[in-house]
């Protein structure tokens, strides 16, 4: 035994490690492998003959259910007699199939009585749909005499009481075989539980006696280094170092904790410090950060400043024009449109409204347009009631969203053709952003000029020049979403698009 024990001290952690998993799995298989047997001994074999008893009942049943049917059918021959009397037909032939039928398994006494049944049963079946076919008509083979007919209808019934006997005798024959199995292992299923408990209790005492090595040697100095952790935690370094016998890796583990247990009373005065200059840093960084924020802010209020006199100079421009050329009451509705332009422009503090108010501002700003330019000015916004609307309608978007957007394809790409063109809003929905795109069919650009105009809004040199709402709208986009929230694509001769990502 002690040599046992200093052979188990020298091993590795890791070699005593596999022993134990392999004594745990070697019990897990034996103790499993013991009770298949078991199992398979004291209850496959006697599940397998009840099951096989049950099949012969469950014939006996539907052989019975099917002469009452037929008796039912014989004294009225019904559609819905027939009907039953198929339906018990149908369940007959399939008890009749499940009944055990390999000569090996149950033997040559219950082979012969199980194919006396089945062939029986061929034979009545034929029978007995001659008799049904008569009755119910479908059949023109009448016999020639009323008795030839009755005789061959009580040979149904007599077919049908052979196959009850022969059904009763192959359910005694298994039954009695069930018996005869049950008495050879009744004694020794008996016995089995006293087995097992012998054998359990062995394995119990190898794998605590194993435990135990293995607790002694690998868990206490485990234990051991976890209350001198904990120690350590609760800012106790001042504990006595830790002294282990050990020789394998657990002695250097703990030689290496008693090491490091010295520095860290050292590193913990380097980490106080440091953590104090990062929250140092740290507050002065938020500090920049509002900051900066409230620049931002700042600026986007220029920048929203700036468009309101820029717009409502062109608006009145359009009115003032129109009033020469117009009767009193197309003016009226013109003034009536600009009103709200006005109330939104100077009145509107906030830096989100909702998209449903900026497509309402767009709608009075087309208006106007289309009293300017009449039939040159078409212009296609989402219905106020429609889906659209239901889905979008209360989606926080940028104030002055779509007016500069609007203005410039009436102003740069519209009115530079004669036949003017149509100014399309349309929303969609992708991966959680609402997408908003505004096209017109004016003027377009070339391709250098539009390469021109991206330069100029990314703040890049560039010949071409942007106007006060496009610009500021640019960057208030990127400001709020990132680059690319704002994308333009456009086409001489046939138009501009400008396709906006707003988060949801």
């Amino acid at each position: 035994m002690s040599k046992f024990r200093n052979y188990w001290l020298g091993l590795p952690i890791g070699s005593k490690m596999k022993a134990f998993i392999v004594l745990l799995l070697l019990v897990v298989l034996i103790a499993a492998g013991f009770n298949i047997y078991t199992i398979q001994f004291s209850v496959v074999d006697i599940s397998n003959i009840l099951e096989e008893i049950s099949r012969c009942e469950n014939a006996q049943d539907a052989m019975t259910n099917e002469e009452a049917a037929f008796h039912v059918f014989v004294r009225d021959p019904s559609v819905e007699s027939l009907s039953d009397l198929n339906k018990a037909a149908v369940h007959s032939h399939s008890a009749l199939s499940l009944l055990p039928y390999d000569y090996e398994e149950i033997g040559a006494e219950r082979f012969a009585w199980t194919w006396r049944v089945k062939n029986a049963y061929q034979n009545y079946s034929s029978q007995r749909d001659l008799i049904c076919a008569s009755l119910s008509g479908s059949d023109s083979s009448v016999p020639d005499s009323e008795q030839e007919w009755v005789d061959q209808l009580y040979q149904v019934y007599d077919m049908q009481s052979y196959l009850s006997s022969y059904l009763q005798s192959l359910s005694q024959l298994t039954v009695g075989y069930a018996s005869d199995v049950y008495d050879l292992k009744y004694p020794m299923i008996q016995s089995i539980p006293y087995f097992q408990a012998i054998f359990f209790l062995l394995l119990i005492l190898v794998s605590l006696s194993f435990v135990g090595y293995l607790t002694r040697t690998i868990l206490t100095p485990i234990e051991k280094l976890a209350s001198a952790s904990r120690s350590i935690s609760q800012g106790q370094l001042e504990e006595t170092d830790i002294q282990v016998s050990n020789r394998d890796e657990l002695g250097e583990l703990v030689d290496s904790f008693n090491r490091m247990k010295h520095a860290t009373k050292k590193n913990i005065q380097t980490l106080e410090e440091n953590q104090r200059l990062a929250e140092q840093l740290h507050k002065e960084e938020m500090e920049r950060a509002e900051m900066e924020k409230r620049l931002e802010t700042t600026r986007m209020d220029l920048l929203q400043s700036q468009i309101k006199p820029h717009f409502l100079f062109n608006t009145l421009n359009t009115i003032s024009g129109m009033a020469e050329l117009e009767d009193a009451e197309k003016t009226d509705s013109m003034i009536r449109s600009l009103s709200r332009l006005f109330r939104y422009n100077l009145h509107t503090t906030d830096q989100f409204v909702s998209f449903s108010q900026e497509l309402d501002v767009v709608r009075d700003y087309l208006y106007l347009q289309k009293m300017r330019f009449g039939d040159r000015v078409q212009y296609e916004l989402p219905d106020p009631e429609g889906p659209e609307a239901a889905a979008f309608g209360n989606v926080m978007v940028p104030v002055f969203l779509l007016q500069p957007l609007v203005e410039n394809a009436v102003i740069h790409g519209i009115a530079q053709k004669e036949q003017g063109g149509k100014i399309t809003i349309s929303t969609g929905q992708t991966d959680d952003a609402l997408k908003i795109c505004v096209a017109d069919t004016g003027a377009g650009m070339n391709p250098d000029t539009l390469q021109g105009l991206m330069k100029t809004l990314r703040g890049e040199p560039s010949d071409v020049r942007v106007g006060i709402g496009i610009g500021n709208l640019y960057k208030r986009l990127e400001t709020l979403y990132g680059p690319g929230s704002m994308q333009i694509s456009s086409t001489a001769g046939k138009g501009t698009q400008v396709d906006i990502t707003i988060p949801i």
